[in-house]
């Protein structure tokens, strides 16, 4: 009862105040079907028809308006129920309330941002029943072949491939496939010109040295860097550590016949090699081993054994990459091996014994990089008698040498003039 009486109240204040100027409108938490009522009815004077889903409806209107002019007031009262999603049309001079058809709008990206997984996204999506999504128009997408003039095919493939898909960017033999929008190929096919450059030559020359001094806890490497110090001025460069030094002001060939005028050090092996960078260089001295590498039987139940080559000798891997401000990266892998009877194990199959040093170093170029870290042990056993004299009469003595290798390595950019 208490609720009529206040929509009573409510509707005979704004009826009266239909016929003055300014209007004052209060409402606080009415339904829709009051509001319409209290404003088309009351204020405005109009026939009206609500859907049947509005009077089902929980919505509800809290506005407060002190004063307005009754000539703005309809456009007030469309847009207030506007803003609850209710759209009013008017045929015949009746107005009619139905709830509003949302918008259909292209769930799109902007074309100059949207990449291939985008666009198929979109056109699945456009392609699901129900869903009130605007068919987004297909867009062609173009293939471009690029042949490289100066880079090889897959090293253009995997720059390209850190800054779009592996879908839009693959490699077909020498050449780069690419597949996109327009846009996107225009954009890929300027990148890969750029990228497409001349490679830098580089000289990289290295050597192994055998220290033979390490007394007194010297290592190989230290040694090496007090002797070339004080004969050639040699600096430490960018690298120095307790296993890597870098030296500067001087160079490869130098350093090497510093080395040789000392009985100290004993050089193993001094190779040369001339490359790309971003390529592996391979400076190898040495034979290849057949060994078993694994047995099996065949049909007749006959022993089968699978024979692989293995290297040893000297073997140093180079990988330089030219960083463009006066420095080279290194990827640097150095071995010495060598093969020796089985004791145990796979029998008619040698086993290899190697020293390596893997590492990744960025030095100046031209600078000399020493790489140490190497270390080893060599026993000797000598015995002395008259030889009229028992055996047991003699004396023996047992010999341990130790000693470093060191890797002298350098590379600079070689002058292409």
């Amino acid at each position: 009862m208490s609720k009529k009486i206040a929509l009573w109240i409510v509707l005979s204040v704004l009826a009266g105040a239909a016929s003055a100027k300014p209007v004052t409108l209060d409402f606080n938490g009415v339904p829709i079907a009051t509001f319409a009522q209290a404003t088309f009815k009351a204020l405005l004077r109009r026939d009206y028809v609500m859907a049947p889903e509005l009077l089902a409806g929980d919505k509800k209107v809290s506005i407060s308006v002190a004063s307005m002019d009754d000539s703005q007031l309809p456009a007030f009262v469309e847009g207030v129920l506007e803003q609850q999603g209710i759209s009013v049309s008017e045929k015949g001079g009746v107005y009619y309330l139905g709830l509003a058809k949302p918008a259909k709008e292209p769930l799109e990206l902007p074309l100059e941002k949207r990449t291939v997984g985008d666009i198929e996204l979109a056109r699945l999506q456009s392609a699901r029943p129900g869903r009130d999504i605007a068919v987004v128009p297909p867009v062609e997408l173009q293939t471009a072949v690029y042949r490289p003039v100066n880079r090889t095919g897959d090293f253009l493939t995997t720059v390209l491939q850190a800054i779009y898909s592996s879908k839009s960017v693959t490699s077909a033999g020498p050449n780069v496939v690419l597949t996109g929008t327009a846009s996107e190929v225009e954009k890929m096919m300027a990148l890969l010109a750029s990228v497409d450059s001349l490679p830098k030559l580089v000289d990289v020359s290295a050597s192994w040295v055998e220290v033979t001094d390490t007394s007194n806890g010297n290592r190989g490497i230290s040694v090496i860097a007090s002797v070339l110090g004080a004969r050639l001025g040699a600096q430490l460069g960018t690298v120095a550590s307790s296993s890597a030094i870098s030296l500067r002001n001087t160079n490869f060939q130098l350093v090497i016949d510093a080395l040789n005028t000392d009985s100290r050090f004993k050089q193993i092996s001094n190779s040369r090699v001339v490359g790309d960078d971003y390529e592996k260089l391979v400076l190898s001295v040495g034979d290849e081993t057949p060994t078993v590498s694994s047995t099996g039987k065949d049909n007749s139940g006959n022993a089968v054994q699978n024979i692989v080559y293995r290297p040893s000798g000297v073997i140093v891997d180079v990988t330089p990459k030219v960083l463009g401000n006066g420095k080279i990266r290194l990827l640097v892998d150095g071995q010495i091996s060598n093969f020796k009877e089985t004791i145990t194990g796979v029998t008619n199959s040698p086993t290899l014994i190697k020293r390596q040093v893997k590492t990744t170093v960025t030095v100046a170029d031209g600078e000399v990089l020493l790489i140490g870290g190497l270390n080893g042990s060599q026993k000797t056993e000598s015995s002395t008698r008259w030889p009229f004299l028992p055996a047991s009469w003699g004396s023996k003595s047992n010999n341990a040498a130790n000693s470093d290798l060191v890797l002298v390595l350098s590379a600079k950019v070689a002058s292409t003039d």
